[in-house]
């Protein structure tokens, strides 16, 4: 990557001693933002950490998860980029690894719009009911609404808690790039949608992350023409 466009990381916080390697995988991250996210358990292997202690102290020093650190870089870096070549948003798109641009849109969006604003009024997908908006961010229990592709529409406080996203929602992430660890339920939902069997997708089901067990149940949501768009999960238990 050319030194030219320099990476603005987040203020460092916490203390380097010789078991925290946040600062080595951060500074990794960097260094594949072309190519896309190599996934946590890569990031275990190759800085030889176990996937918890790694989640736990990335985010004891930075603040986010190592999925969230590395989008952010990546807005950091087309943001610097496109204002030196006038590149198009579909051309940084493929340039990130974006399969739907989309999704990049989203995320851009919401990068700058973090900039502006660190507190104000959430942007929300236009085609997501109000009511719908109130009653999932609001709602008391760690609750999410997704597309059909499992990108995120909605999020209520407690999910967001439960999976370590920052302030701002989730829009422009994906389901299955959040966890820290994989399961078999999340490669059973994960085929489901690959294989454009969404309406298959409903039911209980155990998935893993930061070291325990969360137990959701996965319900499909329709729009008003009563076709199914998506769904909505909620965690029964943790």
């Amino acid at each position: 990557m050319d030194d030219q466009f320099n990476i603005n990381h987040e203020a460092m916080l916490g203390h380097d001693t010789a078991s925290n390697k946040s600062h080595q995988i951060a500074d990794y991250l960097g260094t594949v933002i072309l190519s896309g996210f190599p996934k946590v358990e890569h990031l275990s292997i190759l800085h030889n950490i176990s996937v918890s202690k790694l989640m736990r102290d990335f985010k004891t020093t930075y603040q986010t998860s190592p999925y969230l650190y590395f989008r952010r870089l990546q807005m950091e870096f087309a943001e610097q980029y496109i204002s030196r070549t006038g590149c198009s948003k579909k051309q940084m798109a493929f340039m990130l690894g974006f399969s739907n641009p989309a999704n990049y849109t989203l995320c851009y969006n919401r990068y700058k719009s973090s900039k502006l604003e660190k507190t104000g009024k959430r942007t929300f997908v236009p085609d997501i009911d109000e009511k719908n908006k109130i009653l999932i961010t609001q709602f008391p229990l760690p609750v999410a609404m997704f597309d059909l592709s499992m990108n995120y529409l909605l999020a209520s406080a407690q999910w967001m808690k439960e999976f370590d996203f920052p302030e701002a929602d989730p829009v422009g992430l994906n389901f299955f790039d959040a966890f820290s660890e994989t399961s078999p339920d999340l490669e059973t939902l994960k085929n489901k949608i690959d294989n454009r069997k969404i309406e298959d997708c409903a039911g209980s089901y155990d998935f893993y992350n930061n070291g325990h067990v969360i137990k959701c149940i996965v319900n499909l949501w329709h729009n008003e023409n009563k076709e199914v768009s998506g769904v909505i999960i909620y965690v029964a238990s943790l």
